[in-house]
């Protein structure tokens, strides 16, 4: 019998909460297998089975705790009695449902009846399902992916004394490159793909760039370019890692990219997805976003952000011509980098997306 126990997934959590198992009690599971979601306060993680044999559940849903057996597999094991957390009851009374404390807490706090409750459908009900059935005119707790955000804003306006600047580049050529680079690639690539790598690719002539603020004027340079990008598809916001983005190719960051957006569909990141950037890029693509300002994220020296695609009619040489133009910012702690080499390093990120035909070299 081989015990399946709860992983340390985030060193801030004591505890987390398994949403749903991904194979039933008494499945025959293989190692490798996908088993239970379990949610951290940064996201949610499928754990997979350790070895090949039969499934035997013991704890079902509700919170639950690094190192707590969660279930057993082996090939004959005695089922053991499903073990569902304690929670308190109601005060109005019991409900066929598990739910997490928080949610308990606002369930009282708000009066909803437990019929509303019921009505959501969910095996595990948590503050976020409580909120939405809330009174509208009441105070109302944002999600957790949103409040997380709100504390790293927070904190970045407290500690890093920000400046910005911004430079327009002309992607016409990129725009009408870029079908070229994807089938070149065979993967999809646009002006986020090409951004990200044009960035990676400024640390050897800016490590200033990529550094981390340590205190008293010292900072820590980094070994490489691991630039965090911004994901947003309708279920939070997510800020996955692409790893030594300097020394890899073109195709192999689009693909690692369009692997992030998948996952985020699907609300799956690992830990190790989301940890570990030196520099941020924040992409702004909605259709008529002309500029945006990105947060610095607290022990980083900078963010760019790269709004939507604009067209301008511009004078040629044979009259006006329309071309498609795209705004990059980038914000920056002044206590490590100053308005020249914020410069510098912009004008060479923008030379590479004006310049898009030697990503086919």
């Amino acid at each position: 019998m081989t015990e399946f126990r709860i992983p340390k997934l985030n060193n801030n959590d004591d505890s987390y909460i398994l949403v749903e198992w991904l194979a039933a009690d008494g499945q025959e599971v293989r190692q490798g297998d996908p088993l239970v979601v379990i949610e951290t306060s940064k996201t949610a993680e499928e754990l997979e089975s350790p070895a090949d044999g039969t499934l035997v559940i013991r704890v079902h849903s509700g919170d639950c705790a690094p190192g707590e057996l969660i279930a057993a597999i082996g090939a004959a094991v005695e089922v053991a009695e499903p073990v569902v957390p304690e929670v308190p009851p109601l005060a109005s009374g019991e409900i066929d449902v598990v739910i997490t404390r928080p949610a308990q807490a606002l369930i009282e706090q708000h009066g909803i009846p437990l019929d509303r409750v019921r009505a959501l459908g969910k095996k595990v009900v948590r503050a976020e399902d409580v909120a939405s059935l809330a009174d509208p005119r009441e105070v109302v707790t944002l999600p957790r992916a949103q409040r997380q955000a709100a504390d790293v804003v927070v904190l970045s306006h407290q500690t890093i004394p920000a400046a910005f600047t911004a430079v327009k580049a002309d992607v016409t050529d990129t725009a009408k490159l870029t079908r070229d680079l994807s089938k070149h690639a065979r993967t999809l690539i646009g002006l986020s793909e090409l951004l990200v790598k044009a960035v990676a690719d400024q640390r050897a002539e800016f490590p200033h760039l990529f550094a981390s603020w340590l205190g008293d004027g010292r900072i820590r340079l980094a070994e490489g370019s691991h630039v965090g990008v911004t994901i947003d598809v309708g279920k939070g916001l997510f800020v996955p890692v692409v790893r030594d983005a300097d020394v890899r190719p073109l195709d192999a960051v689009a693909r690692e990219l369009m692997d992030y957006r998948m996952t985020a569909l699907r609300g799956s990141f690992r830990e190790r997805d989301l940890e570990g950037a030196n520099i941020a890029v924040t992409l702004h693509s909605e259709a008529g976003v002309e500029f945006a300002i990105p947060i610095i994220y607290p022990g980083h020296v900078a963010a760019l952000s790269l709004a939507s695609t604009q067209q301008e009619v511009q004078p040629g040489d044979e009259g006006f011509m329309v071309r498609q133009t795209v705004r990059i910012g980038l914000a920056f702690d002044h206590r490590v980098v100053n308005g020249r080499d914020a410069a510098l390093f912009l004008g060479a990120v923008k030379r590479l997306l004006e310049e898009p035909r030697r990503w086919l070299e």
